[in-house]
């Protein structure tokens, strides 16, 4: 999964909300690139999966392109003695 913008003053990036729950929060990644001037930029914090923190370790303005990727959460596997249970089954 993958989301991309433009990172302003505040440095939050908000992810969206239809990943909470459907990725693996350890697998996030920031790629950051700089608008206009040089910036220290470093992700200070992911909150919950679903904020990440921009910091400028130069103090100055954050102003910069974001992309944001993350893995999907595995699907449960189903074994083949679960599928034939199912088959059986009377509903």
């Amino acid at each position: 999964m993958q989301v991309s913008g433009i990172v302003k003053v505040d440095g939050i990036i908000e992810l969206p909300e239809t990943w909470l729950g459907k990725i693996e929060p350890e697998s996030i990644t920031v790629q950051l690139t700089p608008i206009g001037v040089s910036q220290e930029l470093f992700v200070y914090g992911i909150q919950y999966g679903a904020k990440v923190v921009i910091r400028n370790g130069a103090g100055g303005p954050i102003n910069a392109y974001y992309t944001v990727t993350a893995n999907p959460k595995e699907l449960p596997v189903v074994e083949d003695d679960e599928v034939d249970h199912l088959r059986t089954c009377d509903y």
